[in-house]
């Protein structure tokens, strides 16, 4: 039980890592514009060695009158960019609950519990999979509006590392909430097995 649990602790921690590094650097995406090397992440992009914010919103609105041309044109084009905050929002939830799920799993080291149901190997394994779900969306998300926009967009593109630790996050996340369920099953046979 406790090598499952020392496992999944292992994999949790660099899964959260990978996560947070993955959120927080700027190479989700390396292209050529114009002859010029360029990269972007979730919250930056760079161009000719200077980085400048990603200003894509989805909550601004104009209290001009418009035309339905010009409003049609301008929701297509707040939808194409909401993927910026679905993708960071995400990647955030997701390292919290892993970070969550760590914590949970320090805890199941203990053996004291206050509620005699309650079994924090199971909670850990739990938010280690809502963290796997989190990521799923976030790279998802990135992925289909990156493929189908972006890269028609711009000729010469690919994925870069940051992109790729998020989906290297996702697996760590996902063992590590295996290895919880593995150990919390143990405990319930060997709990099981001694009430016999």
């Amino acid at each position: 039980m406790y090598s499952f649990m020392g496992g999944g602790l292992f994999c949790a921690i660099v899964g959260n890592i990978l996560l947070v590094v993955s959120t927080a650097t700027d190479y989700w995406m390396q292209y050529r514009l114009s002859g010029i090397f360029a990269h972007q992440g979730l919250w930056r992009y760079c161009m000719s060695g200077k980085c400048y914010t990603q200003t894509d919103s989805i909550g601004e609105k104009s209290s001009l009158k418009l035309s339905k041309m010009k409003f049609l044109a301008m929701h297509i084009t707040n939808q194409k960019l909401t993927y910026w905050n679905a993708t960071r929002a995400f990647m955030i939830l997701s390292a919290m609950s892993c970070f969550a799920g760590i914590i949970a799993g320090i805890l199941s080291f203990t053996h004291f519990s206050a509620f005699k149901r309650f079994n924090r190997s199971f909670a850990a394994g739990i938010m280690f999979f809502i963290s796997t779900l989190f990521v799923l969306l976030a790279m998802a998300i990135y992925t289909g509006v990156t493929v189908n926009f972006l890269g028609k967009r711009f000729s010469d593109w690919r994925f870069s590392w940051s992109y790729i630790l998020g989906w290297v996050a996702l697996h760590m996340t996902f063992f590590a909430g295996i290895f919880y369920m593995c150990a919390y099953r143990m405990h319930e046979c060997r709990r099981v097995a001694g009430s016999r």
